[in-house]
Formats: structure tokens, C-alpha cells, sequence
């Protein structure tokens, strides 16, 4: 390896304002929501795919790692941070175009730089009637990061990976390929279609290290002429295999369009106040008594989720809601619909129909529901829950060393496998001393992400160490119950067991053919 070579060429094909080595910029990329010891060597930051290749095909000469991002957002799975020592990361901000857009054939195409609240303001701009489904993650995260990810959104598009098409991607040698139709210069679906001709490579690109995407198209979705947010809660677990029973069949039968989630209620705690230090004594994890005070201070169940009606006219939307209601209000403590025709009463009289419901959250949840498309932060304060000093104006969890650790397995959609999933995640992190926030992310008729939180202060003594033991210890019990997590923070890259079959050989074999430097984000998913 040769990096002064390296770092000299990426000067003069980006120029020195795009090549940053001081120790600020470096110690920001360094940094994630837990424990890390990689050390980067030096940012780059191209405008263009062109340049991208040029990066990419500098690296190669000098045999020098590059690991690329997008905005940087990953917290939790470790934000910026290389999986290996050494990488210099290939910052992809600056591309932050959007490049195409059809509201008619209700797409848009956008770079990587391109964030959540950049595409919300441009549909907004142009008056258009379709919409994005957004994620929980910051409003300037990446879209096209969050869904290389296979990241969750909310809509009826919620997972996002099955709804993309078009990916332009430069390859690990500096080549660059346009997946679908995108090869042909006159194709006129290369935005409409997902598969193309021939083998359909876009999944390759996905959780890998064998190419840089800087291209992709999302497809857009129709905002809803009569759209219904609902919410429900249960207060007793017994009611949780019932509930999740309850709801497949929903969305089986597509009465229910969109992913949803429903949280417990540590996870909703921590969306609305920091840990109770004082009233607990110091004691964690969150003593009993003090649990149940909370769930009646801020009138949550022990889960609490939430979902939403799509529906092209009333008497659609109508019957479907009696269909939910029906199936749902046997098993549930509480179970609030709220339309348009709700948010334009009086308050007295929507004071009348939910009470015990602050009427303007209530309004704010529905007129700004992540269901529409709308950007939000509301997710952010979770990562402040352990610390001690309130969360400050600009929050920034990386600074403030929020410690911020993720585990998600998928689990069959059945109430049964659910629960024993939840048993043995309640029982590994209460066993390490912290408190099991917990979301079951449903994503699909058949699987239900449960996106396991694990949060501390990094500031205090020894934290990062018990913290990653319980997320080892977690992962390690999910694995042996067969529960394997639908995507890996970079710690947890070399903590799967054994192939079965020749998986990771085929991969490596293609590592091999595309990345014969294995320059490209070494150690990422791929195995190599």
C-alpha cells in the first residue's frame, strides 16, 4: 500500500478542500455510538460518479482501502466507522442531486447525498400528490444509504428495497454498471422496471462491499384521498401472541397497506423523557414500581402500536376500519382511529370522542404522521435515554456519547415465535442491566423485525465494554434460536455461525472477480 501516493492523486484530481486529513474531520468519522478502534487516514469527498471512479480506480493503483458512506446516519450499527482499520472513507455527500423525476409515473431518481427531509421539501415545491415513506432515522439521513441497508420506512412502499430500481454503480476496479434497463441508452423503462434483461444483479449491492451506488430510483406513491391513522394498546402480556395473530391476517388480506410498528413500553418512554435517575435512586435497570408509575404517567400499555388506512374514498376507508375494528377491539386495552373528519371538529367535541388524549399531540400525530411522508425527529431523543445532562438543542449523539447499540433479528409473523423471541430478549438484556427497548417492526405479512435498542452513557466507566457484552451475548442467544438479524452493525460482521451450504464461497468468489485488490470496504458482510 501506498498511501502518500494515494492521498497525492485524490489532491489533485479533488482538490485539497476535498481531501481532509486534519485530526477534526478525522476524529468525527472515527466516532460511532459505541466502542471503536479503527483509525481512518483521510477523507475524500467526490461531486460525481466520474470522480467516484477516479477515486475508486486511484485506490487500486496504490492498493489503499476505501470505505464509502453516504450521509452518515448509521447510528447504532456504527454511523461512519470502517469495519476495518486503515480505510479511508469515501464521504458521497456532495452528491446530493436529484436527478430525475416523473409525477405521472410517480418516480424519482436521486444521488447518494440525497436525505429524507431534501426529497419531503421537493414534493412539497412541486405540489405533487405522491410521497415517499420515511424512516425513523434522522430527517438528513441518506435514502439511498438507509435502503443499501435494507432500512424500513412507513407506507404501503415501507420496505424499501422492494420498491427501487435503476442502480447505477461504480464497481470496486472503477467500471461503472446500470442495473435493470439502464444499460441500454434508449430505454425507456430503465425508471419503471426492476428486473431488466437478463440476471438481476441490484441485490448484490445490497449489505455488500462489491460496488459503489451512486444512482438509484425510488418509486413514489400516490398521497391517500382518505388516509386513517389508528393506535392501540395492550396492557398485558398474555394479549401479545393474540394481538400479532390478530394482525397477519390483516395484512394478509391487504386491509392493512403499510408497515407499522409497535413498541414497548421502555421504547416509549425514552421517545418522551430521559431515564427517571432521581425518582429511581440510581438504581437500573428501571426498577418495577417505577415502570408501571411511568406507563400510567404518560397513559402507555405495556406495547403500543400504531397503523394506518389507506383508502381512495370514504365508504372504502369506512369499511375497512369496521374490518380492523372487528378484529382488533376484542384484544386491545384501547384502539383510537383518527381522520380528517376528527381533526376538523371543535375541540370540544374531539376532547368528547377520545378523552384522556392531549388534543394537540393528538393533531400533530396525525397531521405530520411518518405514514405521510413526513420527516421526523421524534425517534432521536431515545438515544439520550441513560444519560444524565438533559438532551441539548442541536442534539448530536456521536458528540455527546450517547452509547447506542442495535440488534435485530427477524422472526416468523406468529404470535408464538414472537413472544418466545421477546422472553429471551428480555431476559439477555435485563440479565446485562439495562432496559429491553423493544419494536416489532412489521415489514411484511410473513416477518417481523424486533429492533432491539441497547442504550447507555458512554461516559461512564466501563459502559462500552457491558454494553457490547450484552449485544454479543444477545446476538449469540438469537443465533442458537434460530432468529438471525436482518442486518449487522460493523462489530457484528464476523459473528455469524457457519454456512450451511457454499454461500460464503460464492460470495468471495465474486469478491474476488470484482474486488481482485479487495479495496472496497474490506471485512463488510462479504466476509472478505
Amino acid at each position: 500500500m501506498d498511501f502518500s501516493g494515494a492521498l497525492q492523486a485524490w489532491r489533485q484530481l479533488l482538490g485539497n478542500e476535498h481531501v481532509l486529513v486534519d485530526p477534526t474531520s478525522l476524529a468525527q468519522v472515527q466516532t460511532a455510538t459505541f466502542a471503536t478502534t479503527q483509525q481512518v487516514p483521510a477523507i475524500l469527498q467526490p461531486a460525481t460518479t466520474t470522480e467516484v471512479q477516479a477515486c475508486v480506480r486511484i485506490a487500486n493503483h496504490y492498493k489503499t482501502p476505501l470505505y464509502p458512506i453516504s450521509r452518515g446516519k448509521n447510528w447504532g450499527y456504527g454511523s461512519r466507522v470502517p469495519v476495518q482499520d486503515g480505510c479511508v472513507v469515501l464521504d458521497l455527500g456532495r452528491m446530493n442531486r436529484i436527478v430525475d423525476y416523473n409525477e405521472e409515473l410517480a418516480y424519482v431518481t436521486v444521488e447518494p447525498g440525497v436525505t429524507q427531509q431534501q426529497i419531503y421539501d421537493f414534493l412539497h415545491d412541486q405540489g405533487s400528490h405522491l410521497f415517499l415513506g420515511m424512516t425513523g432515522g434522522p430527517p438528513d439521513s441518506s435514502l439511498i444509504g438507509n435502503t443499501l441497508e435494507r432500512g424500513v420506512g412507513k407506507g404501503p412502499y415501507g420496505e424499501r428495497f422492494a420498491h427501487v430500481c435503476g442502480l447505477e454503480v461504480v464497481l470496486p476496479t472503477g467500471h461503472c454498471i446500470h442495473t435493470g434497463f439502464g444499460r441500454f441508452a434508449q430505454a425507456k423503462t430503465t425508471r419503471l422496471h426492476r428486473w431488466g434483461l437478463g440476471p438481476a444483479v441490484d441485490g448484490l449491492f445490497t449489505q455488500s462491499n462489491l460496488g459503489i451506488v451512486t444512482e438509484m430510483t425510488f418509486w413514489l406513491l400516490p398521497k391517500a384521498r382518505h388516509l386513517q391513522v389508528f393506535a392501540y394498546a395492550i396492557h398485558d402480556v398474555e394479549k401479545l401472541p393474540l394481538l400479532v395473530d390478530a394482525l397477519r391476517p390483516l395484512l394478509q388480506q391487504g386491509l392493512i397497506q403499510t408497515t407499522f410498528t409497535i413498541n414497548n413500553d421502555y421504547r416509549t418512554f425514552s421517545y418522551v423523557q430521559q431515564y427517571p435517575w432521581t425518582e429511581a435512586i440510581g438504581q437500573t435497570p428501571l426498577p418495577p414500581s417505577l415502570r408501571a408509575h411511568l406507563r400510567q404517567k404518560w397513559d402507555t400499555g405495556l406495547w403500543f402500536g400504531e397503523g394506518a388506512i389507506y383508502a381512495a374514498s370514504a365508504a372504502q376507508a369506512h369499511s375497512v376500519r369496521t374490518l380492523i375494528h372487528e378484529a382488533l377491539a376484542p384484544l386491545v386495552d384501547l384502539l383510537i382511529f383518527f381522520d380528517e373528519t376528527m381533526a376538523a371538529l371543535p375541540r370540544e367535541a374531539l376532547q368528547a370522542l377520545i378523552p384522556g388524549i392531549d388534543i394537540d399531540e393528538a393533531l400533530a400525530w396525525y397531521s405530520q404522521h411518518p405514514q405521510r411522508g413526513v420527516p421526523t425527529q421524534a425517534a432521536l431523543p431515545m438515544t439520550y435515554w441513560r444519560k444524565t445532562d438533559p438532551m441539548p438543542a442541536q442534539p448530536d449523539p456521536e458528540r455527546d456519547r450517547c452509547g447506542f447499540l442495535w440488534c435485530a433479528p427477524a422472526i416468523p409473523f406468529d404470535g408464538q415465535e414472537i413472544c418466545a423471541a421477546v422472553t429471551l430478549i428480555e431476559e439477555t438484556v435485563f440479565a446485562h442491566g439495562y432496559e429491553p427497548s423493544l419494536a416489532l417492526q412489521c415489514v411484511s405479512p410473513r416477518t417481523i423485525y424486533i429492533t432491539t435498542a441497547i442504550v447507555y452513557d458512554r461516559t461512564v466507566a466501563g459502559e462500552d465494554a457491558r454494553a457490547q457484552a450484552c449485544h454479543d451475548d444477545l446476538l449469540a442467544r438469537l443465533l442458537q434460536a434460530g432468529y438471525v438479524p436482518y442486518r449487522l452493525g460493523i462489530q457484528s460482521m464476523g459473528q455469524l455461525p457457519p454456512a450451511q451450504d457454499d454461500t460464503v464461497a460464492f460470495l468471495q468468489t465474486l469478491k474476488q472477480a470484482l474486488d481482485p485488490n479487495q479495496i472496497l470496504a474490506p471485512g463488510r458482510y462479504t466476509g472478505s
